[in-house]
């Protein structure tokens, strides 16, 4: 402002007789303003009111696994920071509701079927399949009882005899983890019984029910076992593209409730950019525009990106991309799509620029 003030003066002493100028040099602090002004508007024409950069972080795609269902934990097969290919087993679950009912599911059909179309011999046949089967069944548990019961008998008559151990006898034989294992196992072996002799009273009762009726109600429970029998291969979590995990928010052994967080699985290098725009800057950028986004330092060759999201909104930027503490920056978030095959690490923060920001006359 003093330059073009001195040149005023000048221009003054120079013409003081002249009316005309003499009128601008009264104003001239009004002519300044009008000219700063012609000025800016002049570079805001130039510039479009575009900018030519603005800076983001890289992310990655997540995918979160969880059970639609409560579910147990068997056992876990991966790591945090572990990278896994298609094909990887990530975790086994186990639905014992699940089970349960593909069992009874099993056991109606096999009751059904053999009320509509099996035949005398045929109902017969599986009833003896079912007496094997639940004989072989039995067999094995009364074995495990009767390992358990001698061993059992064995400790306790050790225990006799140590008398340091007479004031310590457990009050009741009930008590001990080895009584309720043998205790469980009966328990199995009756329902085992039980369900083989349930299974044989249907299949002979069968022969008189209407067949018209006993295919309806087959076809019926066929397509909820088929539901179920996939909902159980499902249990045992498959990886279908190549990941890398992300978090493991649970422990073999452990039950969890329907919809929770499992695992987390992330991609190995970004395929998002999430940029920011300062909210004092007019930005004219559009979704599915191409962008170039390169590292902070301009180094590397620049990925060509797409821009696949705008907020409709002023949100506060991170943290880091403060240029002063304790004084946010607000602006619009940038969503950006970037090919998997590029240099940027998870985090890191990066230079974006618009393909056409380029100046008029350039």
């Amino acid at each position: 402002m003093n330059k073009l003030e001195d040149l005023l003066d000048n221009f003054w002493n120079a013409h003081k007789s002249n009316a005309g100028v003499a009128y601008v040099y009264g104003h001239k602090l009004s002519l300044a303003w009008i000219l700063a002004l012609i000025a800016a508007i002049g570079l805001g024409l130039l510039y479009q009111g575009k900018i030519a950069m603005f800076q983001g972080i890289a992310e990655a795609s997540e995918t979160i696994i969880s059970a639609p269902a409560a579910t147990e934990i068997v056992k876990i097969h991966v790591v945090p920071g572990q990278e896994i290919q298609a094909g990887d087993t990530i975790i086994e679950l186990n639905r014992p509701d699940l089970n349960l009912r593909i069992a009874e599911l099993n056991r109606e059909l096999d009751a059904i079927e053999g009320r509509s179309s099996l035949g005398t011999a045929e109902i017969n046949q599986k009833v003896a399949a079912i007496k094997a089967d639940a004989a072989s069944r039995s067999s094995n548990l009364r074995s495990e009882i009767n390992r358990l019961e001698t061993e059992y008998k064995k400790n306790k008559e050790i225990s006799a005899k140590l008398k340091s151990l007479s004031s310590s006898k457990a009050s009741g034989d009930g008590n001990d983890a080895m009584t309720m294992q043998i205790n469980s196992l009966k328990n199995e072996l009756a329902l085992v019984q039980k369900s083989a002799n349930e299974q044989i009273a249907l299949l002979r009762g069968s022969s008189n029910l209407q067949k018209s009726t006993g295919k309806s109600e087959a076809e019926t429970l066929r397509k909820e076992l088929e539901s179920l029998q996939k909902e159980f291969q499902e249990l045992t979590v498959v990886s279908k593209e190549n990941w890398v995990v992300g978090d493991v928010n649970v422990r073999e052994g452990e039950k969890v409730s329907s919809f929770t967080p499992v695992v987390t699985l992330t991609r190995k290098s970004p395929t998002l950019v999430r940029g920011y725009i300062n909210e004092q800057v007019y930005q004219r950028m559009d979704v599915g525009e191409t962008v170039k986004v390169m590292t902070l330092g301009g180094t590397g060759k620049a990925v060509e990106g797409e821009v696949v999201g705008l907020s409709s909104r002023i949100v506060p930027f991170p943290t880091r991309m403060w240029k002063m503490a304790e004084m946010p920056v607000y602006g619009r978030e940038v969503t950006i799509k970037i090919p998997e095959q590029n240099p940027f690490l998870l985090g890191e923060m990066v230079t974006i620029s618009e393909s056409n920001k380029i100046l008029k006359g350039k």
